[in-house]
């Protein structure tokens, strides 16, 4: 695919170095860190404190208790001098059932559509999972079935934000552009930063059928000192041209990224058998003023109709969790987890996704009071990437757009003493 005018502007990253030069990193207040468990992948970039209690080792779900989740409201803005539109109405939400298993659900107001209550699913499946963590390697599975948007699992690295994300032509018409009718990834990693990643589909539902291994690859990952971070892939990697969830083909990845003050920088080349070699460039923010403000309403900049877009909330429900703890609580249990949300072309923002990253002690018994502690939504990363080697016009012109936004969400559990 390339998309043309429609990607993000140089000078749109241009002025995000200008506002991750402006912000500084946040961190959470009142809370004692604890070490964190090792990972390959970019959670220590997002979970800066750990938890009242370090995890146990073994299997986690790190589940938070049966019914319990969202549910989010939203419409959308584009905005120029000569105009000003107002759609892509969304509901959407997610819900624990049991340990490793949840659901979710995202719905929109078709585009252009007059009638009132005509809608369209973004995403919706039900998803199987499971974690294990040891002393020195971890891994994880996921599978989901239905209508998915999103793939990275346990948790996304460097390249993963480079991915090319599933498109928003089959709102006005096009062919599906979501992975169905069922998903699994699995990954597993030793803390020397060696691993290996598979992701598949498997389509039975929707013709025609279909069964292929969209990713399976080695890596390499590892933050080598003074701020540098070096990620490698080989095998069968992700294809970015349109339709995705096509067999993955054999080649490479490689990515260099420094920590400069309070931002990082990397660069990307990536090599396969058929497609072109795509060079890429990302930013990486840390929660700040500027960027919370950017991530509360998804806040982006697109051509072609050339504008400023933004998602505005309307509604966020808490099931069965709650703001306030009580006088008699007494913690019993927490889990850490970071929710991601990946913007493609013209603000279409079409998925969500919760990644569960640690607990400890009780957190399963409905009885127990959930106070969920909800971080503001940030800006987290925008990345460039393009099917040229040279940062020419060319490049600029068929340069793809992933923008990542993130928010850390921290549920304790308590126990009332008499």
């Amino acid at each position: 695919m390339k998309p043309g005018p429609n990607g993000h502007s140089v000078a749109a990253l241009g002025a995000l170095l200008l506002v991750a030069a402006a912000t500084a990193a946040s961190a959470q207040r009142g809370e004692t860190p604890t070490p964190l468990p090792p990972t390959t992948t970019e959670e220590r970039l997002f979970n800066l404190t750990g938890l009242a209690e370090p995890p146990p080792l073994g299997w986690h779900t790190d589940f938070i208790g049966p019914f319990r989740g969202v549910l989010d409201g939203s419409f959308g803005v584009k905005f120029w001098p000569d105009r000003f539109d107002i759609g892509r109405l969304q509901l959407g939400g997610a819900m624990d059932l049991a340990p490793g298993l949840r659901v979710r659900a995202s719905v929109r107001r078709r585009e252009g559509e007059i009638k009132a209550f005509q809608v369209d699913p973004d995403e919706y499946y039900v998803e199987a999972f499971n974690q294990y963590r040891s002393a020195s390697w971890s891994a994880g599975a996921s599978l989901r079935a239905g209508h998915i948007r999103y793939l990275h699992f346990p948790f996304p690295d460097s390249i993963s934000e480079f991915d090319q994300v599933p498109g928003y032509k089959d709102l006005f018409g096009g062919i599906p552009t979501d992975y169905r009718d069922a998903v699994l990834v699995a990954e597993a990693a030793a803390n020397s930063g060696w691993g290996v990643h598979v992701s598949g589909r498997a389509q039975a539902v929707n013709a025609p059928a279909a069964a292929v291994f969209m990713e399976a690859y080695a890596f390499f990952r590892r933050d080598i000192g003074s701020g540098w971070r070096v990620e490698s892939r080989l095998g069968a990697i992700a294809v970015r041209q349109e339709p995705l969830g096509r067999a993955g083909q054999f080649g490479g990845d490689v990515y260099v990224g420094k920590q400069l003050g309070e931002f990082n920088v990397g660069v990307l080349y990536e090599n396969k058998r058929t497609e072109p070699e795509y060079t890429g460039v990302m930013v990486q923010f840390r929660p700040g003023v500027v960027t919370r403000a950017l991530g509360k309403v998804a806040f982006d900049y697109s051509r072609s109709p050339e504008g400023f877009t933004a998602q505005i909330p309307l509604l966020h429900l808490r099931l069965n969790e709650s703001r306030i703890v009580r006088p008699k609580d007494r913690l019993v249990g927490e889990v850490r987890a970071v929710r991601i949300r990946t913007l493609w072309q013209q603000g279409y923002l079409r998925n969500e996704y919760e990644h569960r990253l640690e607990s400890w002690g009780e957190t399963s018994d409905p009885r127990l009071h959930c106070v969920a502690t909800e971080e503001p939504w940030y800006l987290e990363a925008e990345a460039l990437v393009s099917p040229h080697l040279v940062p020419d016009d060319k490049w600029l012109h068929d340069r793809q757009g992933p923008g990542q936004f993130a928010q850390r969400v921290t549920y304790r559990f308590y126990r009332e003493t008499q």
